[in-house]
């Protein structure tokens, strides 16, 4: 199940780059992390059938483009740190509420936060501790390269998706 989640994190992801910043984006599972001192994370959180949290850091390089293409400026149009951030809120919620009635279901319902700019700590991503106390692991992350830099995506979920999930 693990690796159908992948699949449609990405399906979701490169879909909503695509249809709402009008960026393609490509799978990289091999490439290492962001450097996050260069990137802006977002999070958005959720509860229905089961509770979660998903995380999307994006370098701060793809920024100008991507909220430039979704506020539709011409290419020499500056953008603001501001409109930056919101563009990042956006994605995030949209994805999100793509992603969940992929995975759940289109009849399931889930109470989803405003998303929010996250300053980047040891708990952006470990929001939630596996009953050993240590933290728990994404249940899947998507690495998606762009034309002008790089987008992370971390599903975290707390304890385990229902079995109507598959």
């Amino acid at each position: 199940m693990k690796e159908q989640i992948k699949d449609t994190l990405y399906s979701v992801a490169e879909e909503v780059l695509e249809k709402l910043a009008f960026i393609f984006s490509f799978p990289e599972d091999e490439r290492d992390q962001i450097d996050f001192d260069s990137a802006v994370a977002a999070r958005v959180s959720f509860i229905g059938p089961f509770k979660g949290t998903l995380v999307m850091i994006v370098s701060t390089q793809a920024l100008p483009e991507l909220t430039g293409n979704m506020l539709g400026l011409e290419n020499n149009e500056e953008t603001t740190t501001e409109q930056q951030y919101d563009a990042v809120k956006e994605l995030i919620n949209v994805i999100c509420g793509n992603l969940l009635p992929s995975i759940a279901g289109k009849e399931t319902v889930f109470n989803v936060d405003p998303p929010e700019i996250v300053k980047y700590t040891d708990d952006v991503l470990k929001p939630f501790s596996a009953e050993n106390g240590k933290p728990a692991e994404p249940a899947s992350v998507a690495r998606l390269d762009l034309d002008e830099g790089e987008c992370d995506l971390f599903l975290f979920v707390d304890g385990q998706l229902p079995e109507s999930a598959d």
